[in-house]
């Protein structure tokens, strides 16, 4: 689809909502392409303003445009509601259930509560969509809206309300999340502040800002697993091998985990005690961003994928990046395939991501996978009465 020429969001003042003339359930199944906005009649929403001849309608994001095709330039009624409160009219991704896509919308939303100067503290999300809650619902709560509870338009009971500072999200087409987003040219940064800022933002929002990062290399290896509800593409084919590749380490550790199955909670309670995540391309791979602060991402190519996604993710994020990509065909299970990773090359990938990760913070055993007692003897963190032992001797050894 061509790309907009212009991605904005909007702030109101004094805009009045009658929640009666708004329509748009939401039930447990993601609603189709298309039909994710809410729907508004006449008048849904109104104020005593008028337009001016630098209005615009084309150049609001297409939630907005819905909502703005129905505006009245009317007086105020006679009764209504008045809410205080910054509110963030949050229309989400149409793939809002899957990691990536919702980080679009998790970093807009940030963007626009910088730029506007927005606390945390003092703004009330609504989910202004047909969308299920979703799993990312904790995460709003207590990151964008920790004062007030989250809404849906119907617990406003068909009222007319007065709403005294209204935010129209920034719809996730325009998030700096995606490689291409600064064509013709390719982005090229490295370790954005914004992204870090970011990154503060969400871990202390969700209490996890201030852990102490792993004494050692620590793997997350992020797996897809089918379920009868899901037939998930990008499975390791070879998932066993990959796993006794990372049993073979010693004085590390790691957990094979697939993350579709925990909490968004958990998952951060992971990967931020996670030094090194692995995984094959796909949206896992955007906890690159919650990771220690030194991580490295090992990211697993199909032979078909040339995104650069995850790539973009780990630079921006300050992480070292290390790609792997398998030449062997994918075979399919329905409309799903299955990876197969070449395992001498993981192995040697490996090898390389935790020689690197011994290394972060104090450590100083400077080995790889397997690490002998003669040097791993020599790292403190590691140096009980039987390492030191074992220690390499480090004196010099000429006259």
């Amino acid at each position: 689809a061509a790309r907009r020429k212009v991605d904005m969001f909007c702030e109101a003042r004094n805009f009045f909502v009658d929640f009666s003339k708004i329509s748009g359930g939401h039930g447990a199944r993601k609603p189709q392409l298309g039909a994710q906005y809410l729907d508004f009649e006449r008048g849904a929403t109104f104020a005593p303003c008028s337009r001016t001849s630098s209005y615009r309608q084309d150049l609001f994001m297409p939630h907005h445009q819905r909502q703005m095709r129905a505006f009245e330039e009317r007086a105020p009624p006679s009764w209504y509601r008045t809410v205080e409160e910054t509110t963030y009219l949050l229309a989400r991704d149409e793939d809002c259930e899957n990691h990536f896509h919702a980080t679009a919308d998790h970093m807009n939303a940030f963007l626009v509560m910088t730029a506007l100067g927005i606390p945390r503290e003092e703004m009330r999300v609504v989910l202004w969509d047909k969308h299920p809650d979703g799993p990312y619902h904790d995460l709003y709560q207590h990151a964008y809206s920790p004062s007030f509870p989250i809404r849906r338009h119907t617990d406003y009971g068909g009222k007319v309300v007065l709403f005294k500072r209204l935010v129209f999200h920034l719809e996730s087409p325009g998030a700096i999340i995606f490689p291409g987003v600064t064509k013709p040219l390719p982005m090229q940064c490295h370790s954005s502040t914004f992204y870090r800022a970011y990154r503060q933002f969400i871990l202390s929002g969700m209490d996890l800002w201030d852990v102490k990062p792993p004494d050692g290399p620590r793997v997350v290896l992020s797996v897809r697993r089918r379920t009868p509800q899901k037939n998930v593409g990008r499975v390791l084919a070879n998932e066993d091998e990959l796993a006794a590749v990372l049993r073979e380490g010693n004085a590390m550790q790691h957990e094979v985990l697939d993350m579709g199955a925990m909490s968004f909670r958990d998952q951060l309670r992971t990967v931020r005690g996670a030094n090194i995540l692995v995984g094959v391309h796909g949206a896992g791979l955007m906890h690159a961003i919650y990771m220690a602060e030194e991580g490295i991402v090992v990211e697993l190519h199909p032979s078909y994928r040339q995104d650069r996604h995850f790539r973009h993710a780990a630079r921006l994020s300050g992480k070292m990046y290390m790609p792997l990509r398998t030449t062997v065909r994918e075979t399919c299970q329905g409309s799903s395939d299955n990876v197969r990773i070449p395992v001498g090359e993981f192995r040697a990938v490996m090898d390389g991501a935790v020689r690197l990760a011994r290394s972060f913070d104090d450590g100083l055993a400077e080995c790889g996978l397997v690490c002998p007692p003669a040097i791993l003897g020599l790292d403190g963190r590691h140096a009980g009465a039987a390492a030191k032992d074992k220690a390499l001797n480090t004196r010099f050894p000429c006259a």
